[in-house]
């Protein structure tokens, strides 16, 4: 994190400030981001991976990073983190994607969280958005955590991702584990619910489960690039080690989205398949069939 940082206003669960970051080492012009501090790693490597994972699908969610930020440079941070032993807080930083001058954030009215709902449901990103928060059971999705930049809507905040991951991050090899990840279905999925209710005849949520599955390879070798990364400095490779975990988790998830998603949005169904998800997530008596890259 470059110099200090600009403290953000409105209903976050962390702190958040907008601020500049580069590279260590970088001679690149730094890059405006929004960071966010939490004293939890698995929700940094959350956000990160579904960052990462996003792009694998072509997706409106900014970029990721973990920021390293000086206590003195971010305004506002807890008094018992600056009591802390170390200079430095790790953090969550996304690319900064600048609002349309003709968008301001919602108010607590129903008015402006209808704009909101209507203007992201007519465009692309609506669907995509919807199938997308099914995949990572994401269940906060709201009026705040979307972006409009006079073109195209961003998805940001996913700290309330796959929390059954969390729950069995340190025994993931173990299939029982795995199997809790594949079957948890997020309570509420807001965007999902507000496309098929103002789109009842052509959102077509239901055709991007298959055309994700052949982009599915790109997903796969994040996973396994995500496995070798490390720094030297151990708090920053834990993150990195649950950010392998995450994207492992989503890549088991996404067989499964078609039936979460049909489910979500309440179509008749087959009888339940999560009985018969194996170690490769295919229905035993069949013939697993990797999807191309």
């Amino acid at each position: 994190m470059l110099s200090t940082s600009t403290l953000l206003e409105g209903e976050h669960l962390n702190k958040v400030w907008r601020g500049m970051a580069q590279v260590p080492g970088s001679t690149e012009p730094a890059l405006p981001v929004i960071v966010k501090w939490t004293d939890k790693k698995e929700v940094i490597a959350a956000e990160l991976a579904c960052s990462l994972a996003a792009r694998a699908f072509k997706l409106q969610v900014p970029a990721g990073v973990i920021v390293l930020a000086e206590k003195g440079d971010l305004p506002g941070l807890p008094l018992r983190v600056k009591g802390a032993n170390t200079d430095l807080v790790i953090c969550f930083g996304s690319e900064l994607q600048w609002p349309d001058d003709t968008f301001a954030r919602p108010s607590k009215s129903d008015a402006a969280e209808e704009w909101i709902w209507q203007r992201i449901c007519d465009t692309a990103q609506g669907p995509a958005g919807g199938v997308w928060d099914e995949l990572v059971a994401n269940e906060d999705r709201h009026c705040q955590n979307v972006v409009f930049d006079g073109h195209r809507w961003w998805l940001i905040d996913h700290e309330h991702t796959l929390p059954a991951v969390a729950k069995v991050m340190r025994r993931f090899a173990e299939q029982v584990a795995r199997q809790a990840v594949i079957e948890h279905a997020a309570s509420k999925n807001a965007l999902a619910v507000e496309v098929a209710r103002r789109r009842p005849n052509d959102h077509q949520m239901e055709n991007l489960p298959e055309v994700w599955t052949r982009a599915r390879g790109r997903l796969q070798w994040l996973a396994d690039q995500a496995q070798h990364w490390h720094t030297g400095w151990g708090h920053v490779d834990t993150i990195l080690m649950m950010t392998h975990v995450y994207l492992r988790s989503i890549d088991l998830r996404l067989p499964a989205l078609a039936l979460h998603l049909e489910r979500r949005l309440m179509k008749p169904e087959k009888a339940s398949l999560w009985s018969s998800y194996s170690n490769d997530q295919t229905p035993r008596g069949k013939t697993s069939r990797r999807p191309p890259a």
